[in-house]
């Protein structure tokens, strides 16, 4: 008897810790918090309550300055413009994950953010610049650098180890 009433309370105990108070379902997330998607009810806390790197500005405020590898920019009529987004969803790739510019051409990156998933464009040295550290599903950054040598030069995004691009910069001329 005794037995069957512990094993009725620790049923109870466990049926009321997976239980929401509002009677919704639960859900689970591996990673850093993000605000439950517009009209859906959340029993975490709220997005000021957890720690972040930065806050990303609003998809409508105007881009944060870029860095710049290299000489100063060329005017913007000699800009090569380029466009990287991420696949929609949550496939962790970025569409294309090939581009290439010519040599010493001032490159102005847009990045797309598609998915449903927080996402950044980063290149590596010598390039050395990104987007804000975490660009919003729905938001883009823009980026600006001016091309290295001719090569092959990787970016990634630094949220999802393996998404990864390559920008080849060709020969001018």
């Amino acid at each position: 008897m005794l037995r069957s009433l512990a094993v009725a309370v620790v049923v109870g105990l466990v049926a009321a810790a997976c239980s929401s108070p509002g009677g919704g379902s639960s859900s689970w997330s591996f990673g850093p918090s993000l605000p439950p998607a517009s009209g859906e009810a959340s029993g975490a806390p709220s997005p000021s309550a957890v720690p972040s790197a930065a806050p990303s500005p609003p998809a409508s405020a105007s881009p944060a300055p870029s860095a710049s590898a290299g000489p100063p920019a060329s005017p913007a009529g000699n800009a090569t413009p380029l466009t990287i987004g991420t696949r929609t969803g949550s496939e962790l790739e970025f569409e294309p994950d090939e581009v290439s510019v010519p040599a010493g051409s001032h490159v102005v990156v847009t990045f797309e953010n598609r998915a449903s998933l927080p996402h950044n464009l980063t290149f590596s040295a010598p390039i050395s610049v990104a987007t804000a550290a975490v660009v919003e599903p729905g938001a883009s950054g823009t980026i600006e650098f001016d091309a290295p040598e001719p090569g092959d030069y990787d970016f990634a995004c630094t949220i999802h180890p393996g998404m990864a691009g390559t920008l080849t910069v060709e020969p001018a001329g």
